[in-house]
């Protein structure tokens, strides 16, 4: 597994940034297979060309686009320390990840992994490690898996949330507040042994 923790050397030009935003933004609202190379680089501003000249497919665009997203969250995880990220700032990368997932394109949604990347991953190793007298891999997994679901659950279901549950706007940081101090929770072994 080889770790693409650093920026490229190569310095990308501002066409090829502006793809690789726009493809991430359109990954994040509708996934790998409903855009397309004309609506990218609409979005992006640019001609669609452009596309095939800086990437030579979609397919390596939307590649490099996840990644980009994949090695930011690293990078923000790594030097604030875990918070759920889902719930601000990479809410565009957690729901290009589930959209490409609930498209069934499994290699986009899994890049992390491929490029030794996954934070899940990264955080159950350390959890279990520092934890080993008090908690199993099973349950170091499964709490894992319900931090992840709480997260993406918001990041793809706030507007539904705030109005099925009617959070003001006023109630919305305390809100989350709240969601990521119950997900904390999950890091105490004493709160669940």
């Amino acid at each position: 597994m080889k770790t693409t923790s650093k920026a490229p050397s190569k310095k990308i030009s501002n066409v090829e940034e502006k793809l690789l935003a726009s493809a991430g933004e359109l990954l994040a609202r509708y996934g790998p297979k409903a855009i397309s190379n004309r609506e990218i680089a609409n979005h992006a501003g640019v001609n669609h060309g452009q596309i095939h000249h800086y990437f030579g497919s979609q397919r390596e665009l939307l590649k490099k686009a996840i990644t980009k997203l994949a090695v930011e969250h690293w990078q923000r995880t790594n030097i604030e320390g875990y918070q759920p990220l889902g719930l601000g700032i990479d809410k565009t990368y957690i729901t290009a990840i589930i959209r490409c997932a609930i498209d069934g394109d499994l290699d986009l949604a899994t890049i992390e992994l491929d490029q030794g990347l996954s934070v899940p991953r990264k955080i159950t190793k350390e959890f279990y490690k520092d934890n080993l007298e008090n908690i199993d891999k099973i349950e170091a997994k499964s709490r894992m898996a319900m931090i992840m679901s709480s997260e993406i659950a918001w990041a793809l279901l706030e507007p539904y949330l705030i109005i099925t549950l009617e959070i003001k706007d006023k109630e919305k940081d305390k809100v989350k507040n709240r969601i990521i101090e119950f997900i904390s929770n999950f890091f105490n072994p004493s709160s669940h042994s």
